[in-house]
């Protein structure tokens, strides 16, 4: 093999080289891509479940039983009343303060944390020192899987009295 020849198979194999490595590359980004969207779809369906377990119950401690005609009935205090786990919130601002790290899938751990607060309808974004019909969860998912990533949605529940 002569000179000219050697220096074309070298820079075959360079350019061989360079197009294996821009393929292995693109195929890694896709991936994590990939990793991050299967995330944040499972993120997205544990705040849903955590949201529509949340509407499933009474809105006040004061309304799992009789029905409320004022503000002042009730309650002031936000969170699970005294002994209540988990498995025995029955009503909508139990969730508040709720943590609870999910492990359960074999892909992902999740964090998650919950908030409930009053709100007025002139600013569901914020929230009010005062009782009102109308409460809001937020829930924020994070996974050391995906720590870049932190996923919060938000849902209103309102409480409505038809006699």
């Amino acid at each position: 093999m002569n000179t000219g020849q050697t220096m074309m198979t070298m820079g075959a194999m360079i350019l061989l080289s360079a197009i294996v490595l821009r393929v292995n590359t693109s195929n890694l980004n896709n991936e994590a891509a990939r990793d991050q969207a299967q995330y944040g779809v499972l993120a997205t369906s544990i705040a849903t479940s955590i949201i529509e377990e949340a509407q499933s119950k009474s809105f006040d401690h004061n309304t799992d039983t009789n029905s409320v005609t004022l503000l002042t009935q009730l309650s002031s205090v936000l969170g699970p009343d005294g002994g209540e786990t988990e498995a025995t919130f029955n009503d909508f601002d139990d969730y508040h303060g709720f943590t609870k790290r999910d492990s359960t899938m074999p892909s992902a751990i999740f964090d998650i944390a919950c908030e409930v607060v009053y709100v007025t309808p002139n600013n569901i974004e914020g929230f009010s020192n005062n009782r009102t019909w109308h409460k809001k969860i937020n829930v924020t998912i994070t996974s050391p899987f995906a720590p870049a990533d932190t996923f919060r949605t938000a849902s209103i529940f309102s409480y409505w009295y038809f006699r």
